[in-house]
């Protein structure tokens, strides 16, 4: 294991933003920025041994600011959006930026956790077993409109098996909704080459979070009979070739919550019980990536709105499906409902919650 930092560019205001790349000794290399704890880059090799990186993302800092998309970002400090950017806690009724159209919040406001500058620490840099990126931030009372002074850490851990962990901790001094995730977008074969619609996804859940045309809540319903069945490895493109009210409400794809059933095996990790969430599987390069957390969802967005004008890394332009995002956190919307899993965190009850994303290359 080791890890290295390089300066990786100059934000429009003089500062600096630095890269922290971890490699593993078994061929998975992670680039993580200190700029929205953005995983910029991940590095894996196919059956055929050719290394490909398989998240989209940028060339510069001031692209990840620019552009839109949430590329690689770490998301807070509620990820998914809050029906007209208020809630109430406590009795009392916050207002968020509506910063989706005007119509929701989304992702934290205007200027979430994804464009702070986080203090960054490496831990285990020589150790053969496991080397740790540890960033912290402190969000103080009313920004973004949300109640509390919110201690954030966030430990980015990787091992000599491929297994990338993230796990999320947060104290607040007054209750607060608290959410966290990471926004990267995989394509297993790599970020250059189109879509993934001919990869394979596995999903051990049996029901979605429905949503109008603004992607707030209507109701929990099933995914028997619908393209949103992915209970058994299926190919992306089997599923969104089926008609559905729901793909064409979010643009022809897949933007929901899904449910976990925990019915798979799980793994533990930081002394957490993790459920098996999601596997996206790409036959041709034979490169996998395997989801475990203890959030109570997962959103799957399938690039609908990726589109040429985009430029990613190396001159790269996106294309509609050409990449999936693989979200776990809380279902959109929960501070305004309340039967779903609560999402309040505050003094007494803190916020900790890891996600294990599993890297392998099938060789066979």
């Amino acid at each position: 294991m080791s890890v290295t930092t390089e300066k990786f560019g100059v934000l429009s205001d003089g500062t600096q933003v630095n890269s922290y790349t971890m490699k593993s000794s078994c061929g998975i290399e992670i680039t993580v920025l200190n700029l929205g704890g953005i995983i910029q880059s991940v590095k894996m090799p196919g059956k055929d041994g050719k290394i490909a990186d398989v998240v989209c993302g940028y060339d510069t800092p001031e692209e990840y600011l620019r552009n839109d998309g949430y590329q690689g970002a770490l998301i807070g400090r509620y990820a998914n959006r809050i029906k007209n950017g208020t809630f109430t806690v406590d009795g009392k009724q916050y207002n968020i930026p509506k910063n989706e159209k005007n119509i929701n919040a989304l992702h934290g406001g205007n200027y979430g956790f994804d464009k702070k500058i986080w203090n960054a620490e490496i831990v285990g840099a020589d150790d053969p077993e496991t080397s740790s990126l540890i960033l912290t931030y402190t969000s103080v009372d009313g920004e973004e409109g949300f109640p509390g002074n919110l201690d954030v850490t966030v430990t980015y851990t990787l091992d000599k098996n491929g297994d990338f962990s993230i796990a999320y901790h947060a104290l607040s001094d007054k209750n607060t909704p608290v959410a966290m995730t990471n926004h990267s977008y995989f394509n297993m074969e790599g970020y250059q080459s189109g879509s993934v619609l001919d990869q394979y996804l596995t999903l051990d859940c049996s029901k979605i979070v429905a949503v109008d045309a603004q992607l707030i809540p209507t109701e929990i319903i099933a995914v028997d009979a619908s393209p949103f069945d992915f209970r058994r490895e299926t190919r992306i493109a089997d599923n969104l070739s089926k008609s559905d009210a729901q793909t064409e409400t979010v643009g022809g794809g897949i933007d929901h919550t899904f449910i976990p059933d925990k019915k798979s095996a799980g793994i533990i990790k930081n002394d957490r019980a993790l459920s098996f969430m999601a596997k996206l599987t790409d036959k041709k390069s034979g490169r996998t990536v395997t989801v475990y957390s203890d959030a109570p969802g997962i959103q799957i967005y399938t690039g609908n709105f990726l589109e040429p004008g985009i430029i990613f890394k190396n001159g790269i332009p996106a294309s509609k499906h050409g990449a999936i995002c693989l979200e776990t956190g809380f279902y959109p919307d929960t501070p305004n409902q309340p039967d779903f899993p609560g999402c309040i965190f505050g003094p007494g009850k803190d916020y900790n919650s890891v996600t294990v994303f599993s890297f392998r290359t099938d060789r066979i």
